[in-house]
């Protein structure tokens, strides 16, 4: 999720086709958005038949370092919450201890207080080619993510792992909570078991014009 801006040479997807092939009675179908995104427009991407958000709340700096908070976030939480589509929200998380991972927690939470949050808060963790600075061992990093999950849940937010197909089936170990997809194809064929699949990181959404946007299907 941590983009790069020259991601608009790449071909696009258009939500609408997104729509019509996957839309259903059991599905909905959303986006995620961070500063990358620019300055939406809220009730263009609501007429674009929108029906969820993940609005990234920020991100740690490195192992240890202080949270930044996303540069767009206030705006995003509060125009999307203003239209009335439902949010979640996720973080880029540095935690390498559960004592981390619940310190982010409370970072995360403190956030977005004020605001109307229905759906999950994720925790995104990718730091796969530095992962040797982290001193975690696989089955620890599961226990830093459920430490995440297990704190947002105690105050009443539902918990996620945002992670793609590989590193779900290679390395977490998540059992209890949600699970948001990553897998860029026409039909996953991932085994376990997933609330959300971000299906492209390349859409392209009315109201979005500053850059492509991550296309999810919820199911219900």
């Amino acid at each position: 999720k941590e983009k790069s801006k020259n991601q608009t040479e790449v071909k696009s997807t258009d939500y609408e086709n997104i729509i019509k092939k996957y839309k259903n009675k059991k599905t909905k179908i959303g986006i995620d958005v961070s500063h990358w995104q620019g300055d939406i427009d809220f009730e263009k991407v609501k007429d674009a038949g929108v029906e969820f958000v993940y609005i990234r709340v920020g991100r740690g700096d490195g192992i240890g370092e202080k949270y930044v908070l996303d540069d767009k976030f206030k705006q995003n939480i509060e125009g999307f919450n203003k239209v009335g589509i439902p949010v979640g929200v996720y973080f880029y998380s540095y935690a390498n201890s559960t004592k981390d991972a619940i310190k982010e927690a409370k970072w995360v939470m403190k956030q977005i207080k004020k605001y109307k949050v229905d759906l999950e808060i994720a925790f995104d963790w990718e730091n796969w080619s530095s992962f040797q600075e982290f001193d975690l061992s696989f089955h620890k990093l599961t226990e830093v993510s459920n430490a995440f999950n297990k704190a947002v849940e105690k105050n009443g937010y539902k918990g996620m792992l945002y992670s793609s197909k590989n590193y779900l089936e290679t390395i977490w170990s998540n059992e209890k909570y949600a699970v948001w997809l990553a897998h860029y194809t026409e039909q996953t064929d991932y085994q376990g078991k997933y609330k959300i699949w971000q299906i492209s990181s390349n859409g392209k959404v009315s109201g979005i014009d500053d850059n492509l946007v991550d296309i999810n299907i919820m199911y219900k």
